[in-house]
């Protein structure tokens, strides 16, 4: 995970250096990208204590779908955007009020989806016995309210559900705030051909799979208990 990322990065960033040598600067466009790319890579790899409680690797082991991906899709595909502007929107760049649009979309959209993340990991690790300091890393940046002490829950003798932090307004506000994230990486490309939006488009397909899997699965294991967690957060 963290070597796909990190990939990822280069091949943007590449990008970037391939425009400014052909033409002498870096469109807004492509700086706004780098800049989208940089938040959600650091936020993976500042935050990668948190992926031993994900499903991909507390169920399916990280097997060969899911290394295969992330060699070869993660870098080759979501990087496709710096190509695209790179290669055909070189001499193109948005208005400032439209960067600015995007940036004020963004930041909060990154906000949630990192904040999102690490109350639902860091209370899975808590749950399991991890160290207080691995929960508590300090890697930068920390974002204000990543981390619940003693967060709200429902319990049963089925389990416990955690229902604090942004799960109070949301199950699954952290697919919402990447799927923003996904969108505006395409935008960035501008809206004249579907290829910069293929992230997002393949994003929406494995979200809806993934959240039609979750909730199959947590009705059959929380049973009784589920139903009320959906009752106290009715929305998605």
């Amino acid at each position: 995970c963290r070597n796909s990322w990190v990939l990822l990065m280069i091949v943007t960033l590449s990008n970037a250096a391939a425009m400014y040598r052909e033409i002498g600067y870096v469109t807004g466009n492509m700086c706004f990208l780098v800049f989208a790319q940089l938040l959600y890579v650091n936020a993976i790899q500042k935050g990668e204590e948190c992926i031993i409680t994900t499903w991909d690797i507390f169920y399916e082991k990280f097997g060969w779908m899911l290394a295969y991906w992330n060699t070869c899709g993660v870098p080759f595909l979501y990087s496709i955007q710096a190509l695209y502007i790179q290669t055909i929107l070189k001499d193109y760049s948005y208005q400032p009020w439209q960067l600015a649009l995007m940036v004020s979309t963004l930041i909060p959209a990154y906000y949630i989806w990192d904040n999102a993340n690490s109350q639902k990991n860091r209370f899975r690790m808590m749950r399991h016995g991890v160290p207080k300091y691995i929960i508590q890393r300090r890697a930068f940046p920390q974002l204000p309210w990543g981390h619940i002490e003693n967060p709200r829950t429902l319990k049963s003798e089925r389990g416990e559900l955690f229902v604090d932090g942004w799960y109070r307004y949301g199950r699954k506000l952290h697919y919402t705030a990447d799927l923003v994230m996904a969108f505006l990486w395409g935008a960035s490309c501008g809206f004249d051909s579907f290829i910069p939006f293929f992230y997002f488009f393949f994003f929406i397909s494995h979200l809806l799979d993934r959240e039609r899997r979750d909730d199959h699965r947590c009705r059959r294991k929380y049973g009784e208990l589920w139903e009320r967690y959906l009752k106290l957060v009715p929305y998605k």
